[in-house]
């Protein structure tokens, strides 16, 4: 796509057409969705050659093809470029280079960027997530917590984000400089019981991450501090509530909560545990309340969920037994090694789970014999490529490095809608990678479509009635290719 992109923009004039901002700017987004950043990076130089001038777009699309690439060295210099045409960074592009920066080990370039000039207040989250992961990784507390109350700044306004999010904030910017004390905490939690009025006449309907706080608040209110049984407790029972109301819980409690722990257990434990996919603590809670001695490491993209999860793991008690780190697992894993886990749970959109996969086996994460990995929502986020690799049916011909079952479960929120979670045992050796055969084609295209439904979850443009007819192809799709749990 991305030569008949540019086979059109030069023949453009010869076709009676001439070529402007929006020609180029989908020549170098063909480009970088294809990786040709040289190109993406030449296109963009040529436009001022022709009497055009490059716009946020233009700038975007090739600073996203250079992150693609790896190459630190041009988004560095496409960002000069950018401030001299007086150009201002969107939310997008200033994400894409940071990630680049950080991809590279360039962190101090990454720090000197910034969070943005000024973007919204409800993108601060996104802006300052890497930067988050690189002062938490490097032990650089002073500028954490300067970017930690940045965000609390923004949340006070309460015009963007909910008020009480600053409290959030506030509390885990304690638990970070562990000067907290029992009775400043507490006044926390019972401040964070009672919701504080929003600024410029917004709702708590309207503002992003309303149910993650209803969830927190809940806990607080129904649980006594320290008890993470009953924080447990209240978490399903928020989710059944939501479930009444229509809603999707977006945690893993119920009978899924139950088969992960089951898992877990059945693994040879060691002295760590993984999770990919914090929302807002849940799994995480189980985990370390389950296994005593320990240490859950859990990963977070969104540092406002971060926060979320932080508080209430420090309401039940378990704060000491649990690192919560900010930043996407892309980064984040491979800082990981040496570290080896006993168990791994991965916990987001099943699309994605097979990134995750190659780099737990690049780095060497899971422990490799008997180690376990657990995955969620491969049915209703239909994780093909990732279910393919651990799960794919066995033959004469191929001995994959786990072994696998899949199992049915309930969502919480909705006990009569199914959904799959994966548990596969490690048997592979530190010298030994298996490749899966080729992939079928319908998984190929159930992979596909599973992307493009988490891009429209994303933007809350998918119907509940199109994740129910999704899912039923994905159990379908699946089934036929040979994954599916046991009658």
């Amino acid at each position: 796509e991305w030569q008949l992109a540019l086979e059109l923009l030069q023949r453009m004039p010869e076709l009676g057409a001439t070529a402007d901002v929006i020609s180029y700017n989908a020549a170098i987004s063909a480009c970088e969705k294809a990786g040709q950043w040289q190109m993406a990076v030449a296109l963009l130089a040529r436009m001022p050659k022709v009497g055009l001038n490059p716009n946020v777009i233009s700038y975007n699309a090739a600073i996203c093809a250079c992150e693609r690439g790896l190459q630190w060295e041009s988004v560095l210099d496409l960002t000069r470029q950018m401030s001299a045409a007086r150009v201002a960074m969107n939310t997008a592009t200033h994400t894409a280079a940071l990630m680049t920066f950080s991809s590279a080990g360039r962190w101090q370039e990454a720090l000197s960027l910034g969070p943005g000039g000024s973007p919204r207040a409800a993108d601060l989250g996104r802006s300052c997530g890497t930067l988050l992961m690189e002062c938490e990784q490097r032990d650089l507390l002073a500028v954490e917590v300067s970017l930690t109350d940045r965000l609390s700044a923004a949340a006070r306004e309460g015009r963007e984000l909910p008020a009480d999010l600053a409290l959030v904030l506030d509390l885990s910017a304690r638990l970070r400089r562990r000067e907290q004390q029992p009775q400043e905490l507490q006044g926390l939690f019972q401040a964070l019981r009672r919701p504080r009025p929003q600024g410029g006449g917004r709702t708590w309907a309207s503002l992003p991450y309303q149910r993650e706080l209803q969830l927190l608040r809940h806990v607080l209110t129904e649980a006594p501090a320290g008890s993470a049984a009953a924080a447990a407790a209240a978490v399903d029972d928020f989710g059944a509530e939501l479930g009444e109301a229509g809603s999707w819980a977006k945690f893993a409690g119920g009978s899924k909560a139950a088969t992960l722990l089951a898992a877990v257990r059945g693994a040879r434990l060691g002295d760590r545990v993984l999770e990919i996919g914090t929302y807002c603590g849940n799994s995480a809670l189980r985990l370390a309340a389950a296994l005593p001695g320990v240490r859950v490491t859990t990963l977070e993209l969104d540092p406002l969920l971060v926060a979320i999860a932080r508080s209430l793991l420090a309401f039940a008690g378990l704060a000491a037994s649990v690192d919560v780190w900010t930043g996407p697992s892309k980064l984040l894993l491979p800082r990981l090694r040496p570290l080896r886990f006993s168990a791994i749970f991965v916990d987001r959109w099943g699309s994605q789970y097979d990134e995750d996969l190659a780099l737990i086996q690049e780095h060497e994460l899971l422990q490799q014999a008997g180690g376990v990995l657990v995955a969620d929502n491969v049915l209703t986020t239909a994780a093909a490529s990732f279910l393919w690799q651990v799960a794919h049916p066995p033959s004469n011909s191929f001995e994959g490095a786990f072994t696998s079952r899949m199992l049915a479960v309930r969502e919480v929120a909705q006990s009569s809608e199914e959904d799959w979670m994966s548990v596969s045992v490690a048997n592979f050796q530190a010298d030994v990678f298996r490749q899966a055969p080729p992939i079928p084609p319908e998984l190929l295209a159930l992979q596909a479509a599973s992307e493009r439904l988490r891009e429209r979850v994303i933007r809350s443009e998918a119907a509940r009635l199109e994740k129910g007819a999704f899912t039923e192809h994905a159990k379908a799709t699946l089934s036929g290719a040979g994954i599916a749990p046991l009658e």
